[in-house]
């Protein structure tokens, strides 16, 4: 904390205050509301006649919640270090096409009729396939150009597009097609306690990590031989940087569908504020993302009485803000143009 400067400090205190604010009135609102007093009561006081308000609390709204953090952390962590590793500011965490692949897996295993526990481990394990194939083709050309690492994605992510379609053309119009949409728009829904306890371990280990190589990434992204130069191993942590946001990514999508919107925007906004100091900006895009898709899934499933897909409410608020800025920074877009 010491190392962040007062500006920063500031900032992700006040994310965190609105992250805390946030997850508690996401435990309270919903189909079925409770009020302050009786939550206060139910969670802190366990006085009786409030069996049904924790139920609530501790099978539905908790893991959700929980989840809805992770994964807001882990796409705005991604976001963050593709754009950074690929001096690409328009980045998304989709760049190598794990979103696509891992939509490829749960199609098929929801196209074969398996258990959520197998939607889940074909999402992974396709997001994770989809980006060993990119790194195989991208070593083909013999470059090593980061230019190279991106339209290799391109070009699989492209396969993995067409061979979703293909999925879905094979899938019953009145009942898998719908579930396979549905699941592809991203939501919250199924989450469980037992998928918590799953990629919490391995987000926190992952934020630890990234926290305290923060430096090295900053090197990292200046580029290869600026990276050298000062004597920082360059392919081993370009590697180990784009292993680590494709788990982040693969983890997401496999738990909670494809949400757009959040790796690209959340690191904007956080550059906005503090730079782009990795040491600055690896703790706000997790404070910023966890407070950010709380709020989404709280929009979600409190609107109506069927629950809004996340990605239609993150593309809604994502496009917004990102206008913004660019608007914003009309004057510095210019200049770099010039």
């Amino acid at each position: 904390m010491k190392e962040l400067g007062k500006k920063t400090r500031i900032i992700l205190i006040i994310s965190i205050v609105i992250c805390i604010l946030a997850f508690g009135m996401a435990l309270m609102v919903g189909k079925y509301s409770i009020t302050l007093p009786n939550f206060i009561d139910c969670v802190f006081t366990n006085k009786p006649g409030f069996e049904t308000q924790e139920s609530i609390i501790r099978n539905l709204r908790l893991p959700r919640t929980i989840m809805a953090a992770l994964v807001g952390i882990g796409l705005s962590l991604s976001g963050l270090l593709y754009q950074e590793i690929f001096q690409n500011r328009l980045t998304s965490p989709d760049l190598l096409g794990v979103s696509t692949g891992a939509s490829v897996g749960a199609a098929i295993a929801i196209l074969f009729g398996l258990s959520s526990v197998f939607i889940s481990i074909f999402a992974f394990s396709m997001g994770i396939l989809t980006v060993f194939i990119t790194l195989i083709i991208a070593k083909l050309f013999k470059n090593g150009s980061s230019m190279t690492l991106i339209l290799s994605g391109i070009i699989v992510g492209g396969f993995m597009s067409a061979l979703l379609s293909l999925v879905k053309y094979f899938a019953d119009p009145t009942t898998t097609l719908a579930t396979i949409s549905y699941w592809l728009m991203g939501s919250f829904e199924n989450s469980k306690m037992e998928n918590i306890w799953f990629i919490l371990p391995v987000v926190c280990v992952c934020c630890i990590f990234l926290l305290f190589i923060s430096w090295k990434i900053n090197i990292v992204a200046l580029g290869r031989e600026e990276a050298q130069s000062k004597g920082v191993n360059y392919k081993l942590y370009r590697l180990l940087i784009i292993g680590i946001s494709t788990l982040l990514t693969a983890l997401s999508v496999a738990f909670c569908g494809t949400i757009s919107w959040v790796g690209l925007v959340i690191p904007h906004i956080v550059r906005q504020l503090v730079g782009r100091n990795t040491k600055h900006t690896i703790p706000l895009c997790m404070s910023f993302g966890a407070g950010f898709m709380i709020v989404v899934d709280i929009l979600s499933r409190t609107f109506t009485n069927a629950e809004i897909p996340l990605s239609a409410i993150t593309g809604f608020i994502g496009t917004i803000i990102f206008v913004a800025i660019l608007i914003g920074n009309r004057k510095e877009i210019v200049n770099d143009h010039n």
